[in-house]
């Protein structure tokens, strides 16, 4: 089996990437099966849930590990996964089997739209330390070299830009830029509102032109920290 990880950060087009390999019959999906860990767990590393969400074993690390051997068998399997919901608990060993890459986007785009879902976000749930933390294991620690797409070049070349992925991480591409309605993930509907687009959607499609609206001091001041580790890590960005 060839598996490969998709780390992202939020808002980044990653569920519409990780949609075209959901349309693959050779691909088992794997939709962020460790953000149960970081935010509902006995061990869990964020508070946004405390006295929220109770914890209960199948949300601990260990067993959402060992659910991954328990998925369906396939040549492929695709995990995409938001890079911080690792913190704490990531095994470099468990690790060191996946070919990972990367999918992120420019700060002043993919902030302002987590803000609109989620006002009080931290800078850490931007997601830009967690995919540095995880590319620097993925380029440093097991040597690989990186793969990184950019959500809004995705957006304006879906198919050329898959293509240039999947001969990078070795394994067949299939134009699956195009589907029909109807065909979801269940995990997509568990957060209302963060992926609609692409529950809606039956291709991918160019981004839209967005209106700069005022933010908050501390947004700005997010997105400013977050454009060092954007540039470093864009400069690899697929180019088609």
């Amino acid at each position: 089996m060839k598996k490969v990880a998709l780390w992202a950060i939020p808002r980044a087009v990653g569920s519409a990437f990780e949609r075209v390999f959901f349309e693959r019959e050779d691909t088992t999906v794997a939709h962020e099966l460790f953000m149960p860990c970081h935010y509902y767990s006995e061990s869990r590393v964020n508070s946004r849930y405390d006295g929220i969400v109770e914890p209960a074993p199948e949300n601990e690390y260990e067993y959402v590990k060992k659910s991954i051997g328990q998925l369906p068998e396939r040549p492929i399997l695709f995990l995409k996964e938001i890079a911080f919901h690792m913190k704490g608990i990531v095994e470099v060993d468990f690790w060191s089997g996946f070919t990972h890459t990367f999918i992120i986007r420019d700060p002043r785009v993919s902030i302002p739209s987590l803000h609109r879902l989620m006002p009080d976000a931290s800078f850490e749930e931007t997601g830009f330390l967690g995919i540095k933390e995880m590319f620097d294991m993925a380029t440093e620690v097991y040597g690989q070299p990186p793969v990184v797409v950019n959500g809004d070049e995705f957006r304006r070349n879906p198919k050329e830009t898959l293509r240039v992925y999947c001969e990078l991480v070795g394994v067949p591409f299939h134009d699956t830029t195009e589907w029909t309605e109807g065909k979801v993930l269940p995990e997509w509907q568990r957060w209302e509102g963060w992926h609609d687009e692409v529950l809606t959607s039956s291709r991918v499609f160019a981004p839209p032109v967005r209106e700069q609206a005022e933010l908050p001091r501390h947004v700005e001041q997010m997105i400013e920290d977050a454009l060092p580790y954007y540039l470093e890590i864009n400069r690899h960005a697929i180019s088609v």
